[in-house]
């Protein structure tokens, strides 16, 4: 294989890896902006800043330090369980989150192998994306000889490619949002449209009902028009409440007075001490009361 021509190599398996490999580069690159961006856009005050993105630039474990642990907990729980059927026992063993498996992590489960048989320790410095990605790639004509698993390296690299682009929303990509169409009697969730969608304009929203393109001032009067509605006549979680309000422009400082002063009515619960609030009171004091502007320079 390695004696092959560049023309000769053109879409075979080795160079659909290499351009997997090349994207992921590519799209990690961008995770920092994505991250910082999406910390901006939180809004319902729990979760975390960044999002996704903020997790995948975090390092991750060793996996063969992970599989040694993993095995030491089965051995554990085998031994102290006393269950005769540990089926429905979780011991940290199982696959479950495959499909978010860190792009890193997936890398270095070949990467690591691959290193150690050619070779090519780190002497002490941390892998990266970059790092890891550009070893394999290096080595691809070798692990076309001599990869036994092949087929299943081929298929994690392009798992991990669009793990990739899932989080920074590449292509043309839709998230269904919780604001419902404004424009027309059905009335569905609006749909968050990424990538080639937008046509460079920044995100936009449709409605999958009756095709409508909203723009970031048209999505709010969507969310203020759902606000008002019948339907929302309800008790909500109070941090529900402040994400709801900070979207809509309200500095959340304000909101927490508001609270404090006792504007709505709320309750802890007794059990899981979550607090709700009657939405309809905030709703009603946020719309009687202007929103301070901003002084310009």
């Amino acid at each position: 294989m390695t004696d092959l021509g560049f023309n000769e190599l053109v879409g075979t398996p080795i160079t659909k890896v290499a351009r997997d490999l090349t994207e992921i580069t590519k799209l990690h690159e961008q995770t920092l902006a994505q991250a910082i961006q999406k910390a901006g856009a939180t809004i319902d005050g729990t979760s975390l800043p960044g999002g996704d993105a903020m997790v995948a630039l975090a390092h991750v474990a060793d996996p063969e330090t992970n599989e040694r642990r993993v095995g030491l907990a089965e051995e554990h729980h085998i031994a102290t369980c006393l269950r005769t059927d540990h089926t429905r026992c979780w011991t940290g063993s199982e696959d479950e989150d495959a499909d978010h498996e860190p792009v890193l992590q997936t890398l270095l489960f070949w990467s690591e192998q691959w290193r150690n048989e050619k070779g090519y320790p780190l002497e002490g410095r941390r892998p990266t994306v970059a790092s890891e990605a550009n070893l394999i790639r290096s080595l691809l004509d070798w692990a076309w000889d001599n990869e036994m698993a092949w087929d299943d390296f081929a298929r994690d690299i392009r798992q991990a490619r669009v793990r990739s682009e899932d989080l920074l929303y590449a292509g043309a990509r839709q998230e269904r949002t919780r604001i419902t169409c404004n424009h027309c009697d059905a009335g569905p969730r609006l749909l968050r449209l990424y990538g080639p969608e937008t046509d460079g304009g920044g995100d936009r929203w449709k409605c999958p009902a009756c095709k409508v393109r909203l723009d970031a001032d048209g999505v709010r009067d969507a969310h203020a028009a759902m606000l008002r509605s019948e339907g929302a006549e309800k008790w909500i979680p109070q941090a529900d409440a402040i994400g709801t309000l900070k979207a809509q422009g309200r500095a959340e400082r304000t909101i927490r007075k508001w609270l404090a002063d006792g504007e709505g009515e709320s309750y802890c619960d007794p059990v899981t001490h979550d607090v709700y609030c009657w939405w309809p009171s905030l709703w009603r004091k946020h719309l009687m009361t202007k929103t301070r502007e901003k002084k310009t320079a």
